[in-house]
């Protein structure tokens, strides 16, 4: 009777990754719309909507340990545990920096609308690889998973050229600098974000194959 259960918990809570996950998906979506469009009421709700998921990662968190404290799982079973908090734990994180983004999108002043088609595309790159590995998650699939690193190259690529380029134009247009400024904070955030996911990726490996890896 052991087994069955514990697979009935597995499959529950991968369900609740994978909805975690895509709220996760829409807080960044969201955030960074409000980035584009300078919607502050946008940003809010990207703010206050973070607390469904601080509580989503909190359940699962206490249903893996539970189950483990209780049914002690061995090999994959408990393999599975182990990756899945870590995940949320990813998640939580992830969303917390779309988060710090609708906040400094509340502190951008008015006047600015027209933001860098290359942070859009950064954005759009960590929705990807966020995309990508829910379904690695999903499929335990190692080898898929593993070739997220490429994709988090080319964000750091990019954040590299932002970086750059925001920095000289803070000292030819120092009359812009606070407008560059917040615009170097969120690609930070969206770094950090290809970052989490990367780490995600690794724990889908360690959940397929056991073996602990640095995609970074």
């Amino acid at each position: 009777m052991l087994a069955p259960f514990i697979k009935k918990e597995e499959s529950l809570i991968r369900k609740n990754i994978l909805l975690m996950g895509n709220n996760t998906r829409e807080a960044i979506i969201s955030a960074m719309k409000s980035y584009n469009d300078q919607n502050h009421l946008l940003a809010d709700k990207v703010i206050n909507n973070d607390i469904v998921i601080n509580k989503q990662k909190a359940e699962i968190e206490s249903e893996c340990i539970k189950v483990i404290a209780t049914q002690q799982p061995v090999a994959n079973d408990l393999r599975e545990f182990l990756a899945d908090m870590n995940i949320a734990m990813e998640l939580e994180r992830i969303a917390d920096y779309a988060v710090a983004i609708a906040k400094i999108v509340q502190k951008m002043p008015a006047g600015n609308e027209q933001q860098e088609p290359d942070i859009i595309l950064m954005a759009e790159k960590c929705v990807y690889m966020l995309d990508e590995v829910l379904v690695d998650y999903a499929e335990q699939d190692a080898e898929k998973a593993s070739r997220l690193a490429l994709k988090d190259d080319e964000i750091d690529l990019l954040e590299h050229n932002l970086n750059d380029k925001f920095i000289k134009l803070m000292q030819s247009e120092s009359e812009n600098s606070v407008h560059y400024t917040y615009q170097l904070w969120i690609i930070r955030q969206l770094e950090r974000i290809g970052d989490r996911v990367t780490n995600i990726a690794e724990s889908v490996i360690f959940l397929a194959t056991g073996k602990l890896v640095n995609l970074n």
